[in-house]
């Protein structure tokens, strides 16, 4: 039977959880990052439903469930391309044209960023699916080695205009630790 091990190594300085935050707040992590995250009040933050879709966690609305949710967020963290000196601005364009790729009527739209602290923003992008009817807003936060994208999506625009001030306090809540991840599976 194998034994894994988790390694992380903290360089930056540590992040102090509010005590009525601490059932809220998870650390996430994989390759080249680890972060922090509080789920929005009445919201579950859940790090295992959304694995086989390749989501670091999954968020949805207290009773709800991911599968069944009308309306619902996610995160996960994309690495740079480095044999391209990818960058965030080339990460976005990637992405929405992946989106045009793989949409039949899509409108996508800048737009206003959501501001994190410390000289640092999310930029935020709308991605709509007209023929399917899904709605998303994409929050893409730019480290050193790669994307943070947090995301709400909802099978209808109400769902992300009503939820808005949740997506926006779950991206405000993002804290990142740290690129310096060594996941190691051994005896």
């Amino acid at each position: 039977m194998k034994n894994i091990f988790l390694f992380i190594v903290l360089y930056t300085s540590t992040y102090t959880l509010k005590a009525q935050d601490s059932t809220r707040t998870k650390l996430l992590y994989g390759f080249n990052n680890a972060y922090y995250l509080t789920a929005p009040t009445g919201w579950v933050m859940d790090s295992e439903s959304g694995k086989e879709e390749g989501f670091t966690a999954v968020l949805y609305p207290e009773g709800s469930t991911w599968s069944g949710g009308k309306t619902v967020m996610y995160t996960t963290f994309a690495n740079y391309d480095s044999t391209k000196n990818e960058t965030l601005k080339d990460f976005i364009k990637s992405d929405s044209i992946r989106f045009k790729q793989n949409s039949h009527n899509p409108t996508i739209s800048r737009q206003k960023s959501i501001n994190l602290g410390k000289n640092k923003d999310a930029i935020v992008y709308s991605y709509i699916d007209h023929d399917n009817k899904n709605h998303d807003l994409v929050a893409y936060i730019g480290e050193k080695k790669g994307v943070t994208m947090i995301v709400i999506t909802s099978l209808d625009k109400n769902g992300c205009i009503n939820n808005y001030s949740k997506f926006q306090s779950l991206v405000r809540s993002y804290r990142f630790l740290t690129d310096k991840v060594n996941i190691r599976i051994g005896k």
